[in-house]
Parts: C-alpha cells; structure tokens; sequence
C-alpha cells in the first residue's frame, strides 16, 4: 500500500522547508532574509542578469522579484545598470555596500552547508545529486 512518509515527493519538500528555516533563521539574525541573500549571490555570479533572469534562477515570480529587489535598492544593496546596447535592458548590480554584505554572510552560509553535509562522504553526496537530478529529469518527463 501507498505510504505517504515514503513519497520522495514529500520527502523532499520537507526537507526543503527545513533548510530553508533553518537557513533564514540564520541569516535573518543578521539582518537579511535568505531568499535577498539568494538574490544577491545570483547578481554577484553572473555578469549580466536582469529581474527576469534572476526571477528564473530563484524560480520565482518576477512582482516577487521586483518586490524584493525594489527594497534592496532602497536598502543601498543593488541598482540596475542600463545596458550600452539596449537602454530598455536594465542590469542587476550590487553596491560596495551589497558586496560588502554578501561576503559578511558568506562564512554563515558555507558553515551551514557543511553541516548539513557533516559525516556524509563526497561519494554519498554524488549519488544523492545523481539520483535527485534522475528524479527530477523522470517528473519533468511524464
């Protein structure tokens, strides 16, 4: 018979939501929400990304995204930089003062990934990303 606590479906939304709390809660305690946090990594990394680009990354609406990225301009942590090429086009970049606050948060984030993998060996984690992929490429593809 169907067991629910078994569904991988389930399985990993919880543990998505886990990491998710626990991560905002820790960089919450420092003045910023994970999910600017995530924005802030995506403009840092990528030379040119637009709202819609980033909203596709984070795979969230794009008035969400402007939402947030409105209040981290207001902030001081991002402008948007037109481009040379299309004045319509405006770029995500982060301030001296966005860049200061992703690196201060950085050392917070890495801690957190290493201890949610502690005492998992690298070849463990490969086959669970291996497998997670296969999943998600098996749903995508019914």
């Amino acid at each position: 018979m169907f067991d629910l606590d078994d569904c991988f479906a389930l399985i990993t939304s919880r543990s998505g939501k886990v990491f998710a709390k626990k991560l905002d809660e820790q960089l919450s305690s420092h003045g910023l929400p994970r999910t600017q946090w995530i924005a802030m990594y995506y403009i840092y990394v990528s030379e040119d990304i637009t709202q819609k680009g980033l909203a596709d990354k984070m795979e969230i609406k794009e008035p969400t995204v402007a939402r947030m990225l409105q209040k981290m301009e207001y902030d001081g942590i991002l402008y948007r930089g037109g481009s040379s090429k299309d004045k319509r086009i405006k770029y995500l970049k982060l301030t001296d003062k966005g860049n200061e606050e992703f690196f201060k948060l950085l050392p917070i984030v890495e801690k957190f990934k290493d201890n949610t993998i502690l005492d998992i060996s690298d070849e463990d984690l490969d086959t669970f990303k291996k497998v997670l992929k296969k999943m998600i490429e098996n749903t995508l593809n019914s």
